[in-house]
């Protein structure tokens, strides 16, 4: 078994195919136009749910040359032909289900807003990264999507600020050490947002010396 480079890909705009009609096929092009692709799903019998994405449907089986141009294409029903194609192209392949033939595999992922969290075993066993990202959605519920984005904002403004990479990191740690994830997770956005003010102030306050 090869080992994987763990790698989060900027697809927005970029031109990748889904073969297949299946309800994995519509899955996978679920996934990448939330990603931002430009998403071309090639199926002669689509299911619904592939029907109602925004991609390009084209009702047929895959030909050669259908991934011309593409950036990254994913095979939900194996076809040897596409394999070789992507080959020749340069364009990164997932098969599904065949690691084998694969350029890349599919992590589980929780995705909390800008967080997301990747389990892979490698292809391994499926069943252990979905059971592991089972855990992980009850560990880290929808709170983190708001935590994720003020600890976002507060980096910009410290930045910005010329604010030491050490006291940052203080902030960081004393932030996620307080009650705002609690208030996150009580919905108490507004006042978890003034806590997270009051805290910044405090540690800037206390490791002033430390900033000039």
């Amino acid at each position: 078994m090869s080992a994987y480079y763990p790698v989060f890909l900027d697809l927005a705009g970029q031109r990748c195919v889904v073969l297949g009609g299946n309800e994995a096929a519509a899955h996978k092009a679920r996934g990448l136009v939330d990603a931002g692709a430009d998403v071309t799903a090639i199926a002669a019998d689509p299911c619904a749910a592939l029907e109602e994405l925004p991609v390009r449907l084209v009702r047929r089986q895959y030909q050669r040359g259908d991934l011309a141009g593409a950036h990254l294409a994913i095979d939900t029903i194996g076809i040897p032909e596409a394999r070789e194609e992507a080959s020749a192209e340069g364009v990164l392949l997932n098969v599904m289900d065949q690691p084998a033939q694969c350029d890349f595999i599919a992590p589980a992922v929780v995705k909390r807003g800008d967080l997301q969290l990747a389990i892979s075993t490698a292809g391994e066993s499926p069943f252990l990264a979905g059971a592991v990202r089972a855990r992980l959605e009850a560990d880290y519920g929808e709170e983190w999507a708001e935590m994720t984005r003020l600890l976002g904002s507060i980096r910009r403004r410290l930045r910005r600020r010329g604010v030491p990479l050490e006291t940052q990191k203080r902030v960081y740690r004393d932030l996620l050490a307080s009650n705002v994830l609690d208030l996150l997770r009580e919905g108490a956005v507004a006042a978890a947002r003034r806590q997270t003010s009051a805290v910044v102030r405090q540690t800037l306050a206390t490791c002033r010396p430390l900033s000039r």
